[in-house]
């Protein structure tokens, strides 16, 4: 297949332009615009080796199903080559998009939603990145057929099971097939679906309908979809350290709902953004209604949702990962670190002493260590719970005490279905509004208590040392008698005219803004110390 017939994804703009001509003006009317191509194996899994076809696994697609495809020595993949290779005829159906296409429509979004301009060149920024790097299209549909498969059997010696030659074979890869056989699969014809126009909130309506025979959840449907907040999301999820922490060292805690098969470490961040704006982690309307917020806040609270987790990341202290470490734990960090460092949207960080910047956490690793075992403590307290016996009665406590003296402890039962109603407890087992405002509230005493703390060893400070007040930087020019890091400045021109105040010795190394590590300084001689 030439470049000729590949004229949609060069083209992609003209075609989305003349969709509105093909609208019948009494028929029906189009919101999207496919254009369906035969592609061979040969040229789909060149593609895709090449990085013309490129797949983002936490966007604008399903998860990737690794397990599925790898699992038992890659049994799903071979018995999908081996199907698909013994069967003649146009078989499969790829559904790729126009990268010009996604572009094209970020910069008509971008007038439209001028408050998320910041988001969406974000967006045009990544898409443009892929395109230099030789993308023309982002695979939707297929990837996992593709990566698991058809490229690994041609390219990374995948072997599978094959009839041809008049006889049954095993291990059979594709570099000992004898030539008719190998021309045979060459030639193998896939239909690829290329989105060049319409409405792109449609795509993932497309997808849905594709993948119509495996049940959706509610989050996977609006994780995928082409707004500014499901690409942030993302974005933030594929951070580096914040993957490893998710996926490698909190990989125990996401189950059921959280599963990371079903994009489950997305949803908890997409909660935490909504605890953020409105107090409690959300329900499926108010999360999908989230996705698709316009207002200039939203890209404040992403910022501000990405700088905690990045953070979080960089310090998290993992030997507080045990078997009793969950998903609501982790929650609670989070919640706990907000309060103590965004005054502005969450009410409850009023309650507290102090209120810090991120840059006043000097030991941060320190911190959310004391705040996982106070925690933890909480939960451990048995006082929250109503004992029963084992046969069903409820123990007061003295009868626990008699229980207890007379060894006969093993007959109480402590279970925490049992908490008792309004403790920290109680509200751990459910995460309403309601239970985190109480989280919450029920913890002021024990955040404070950890503040004052942190604030005696300096984990805390209650300075920024990179903030430096008017009066510190008046008190730096009147001391000032000439840049200590050039001596060929004349003495008749000792000014700070020009200069940059530096500190001395920097934040980085414990500096603090106190005016005597405060100096003006050449911008050529601040460029050089920064560097050293």
């Amino acid at each position: 297949m030439n470049n000729e017939n590949l004229a949609p994804l060069q083209n992609g703009e003209r075609a989305a332009d003349n969709l509105g001509h093909k609208i019948a003006a009494q028929g029906i009317s189009y919101d999207l615009k496919i254009e369906s191509f035969l592609f061979d194996y040969e040229e789909v899994t060149s593609c895709y080796k090449n990085g013309e076809w490129v797949s983002f696994r936490e966007w604008l697609q399903r998860e990737e199903q690794k397990r599925k495809w790898t699992k038992d020595g890659h049994e799903t993949s071979k018995k999908y080559l081996e199907g698909l290779f013994r069967t003649w005829g146009i078989t499969e159906e790829f559904l790729i998009c126009d990268i010009n296409f996604l572009i094209r429509d970020i910069k008509k979004q971008i007038k439209e939603d001028p408050d998320l301009e910041e988001l969406w060149i974000e967006m045009s920024d990544w898409l443009e990145e892929k395109k230099a790097n030789g993308a023309r299209a982002i695979i939707l549909d297929g990837q996992n057929r593709l990566k698991y498969a058809l490229t690994p059997f041609r390219y990374d010696n995948l072997a599978i099971s094959l009839f041809y030659g008049g006889e049954q074979k095993v291990n059979v890869k594709y570099g000992s097939l004898n030539a008719v056989a190998k021309e045979q699969i060459n030639r193998h014809k896939f239909r690829v679906a290329v989105v060049v126009g319409g409405d792109v909130t449609k795509v993932v309506d497309k997808i849905i309908a594709i993948n119509e025979g495996e049940p959706w959840g509610e989050h996977e449907k609006r994780d995928i979809r082409w707004t500014t907040v499901s690409f942030k999301i993302s974005r933030i999820s594929r951070e580096p350290l914040i993957q490893k922490l998710h996926k490698t060292d909190l990989k125990s805690i996401w189950t059921g709902n959280y599963s990371l098969e079903k994009k489950g470490e997305t949803l908890f961040i997409a909660e935490f953004l909504h605890f953020i704006r409105h107090g409690n982690k959300g329900k499926d309307d108010s999360l999908s209604q989230m996705y698709f917020a316009k207002e200039e806040t939203i890209v404040k609270q992403l910022k501000t949702v990405d700088a905690l987790l990045k953070m979080v990341s960089r310090n998290f202290p993992v030997e507080e990962i045990t078997k009793n470490f969950t998903k609501e734990i982790y929650r609670d960090l989070l919640i706990f670190l907000s309060m103590l460092t965004n005054r502005n949207d969450v009410q409850s960080a009023g309650l507290l002493t102090y209120n810090f910047k991120l840059s006043q956490i000097k030991n941060p690793k320190l911190l959310m260590k004391r705040i996982i075992k106070s925690v933890k403590k909480k939960l451990a307290d048995r006082t929250q719970i109503q004992p029963f016996r084992k046969n069903g009665e409820s123990l007061s406590k003295k009868e626990v005490e008699e229980l207890t003296k007379a060894g006969k402890g093993s007959e109480i039962k402590w279970s925490n279905t049992n908490a008792i109603k309004g403790t920290f407890l109680a509200h751990h087992s459910g995460s309403e509004k309601n239970d985190l405002h109480q989280r919450q509230f029920l913890f002021v005493k024990d955040l404070n208590e950890i503040i004052d703390e942190c604030l005696k060893d300096n984990t805390l400070v209650t300075t920024d040392a990179r903030s430096i007040s008017k009066r510190d930087r008046l008190e730096a020019e009147m001391k000032y008698t000439g840049d200590i890091f050039d001596g060929r400045e004349p003495e008749n021109q000792e000014t700070v005219r020009f200069k940059e105040l530096d500190h001395f010795k920097s934040v980085h190394n414990g500096g603090t803004s106190d005016v005597n590590n405060l100096n003006y300084i050449s911008k050529t001689n601040n460029r050089r110390k920064s560097s050293n």
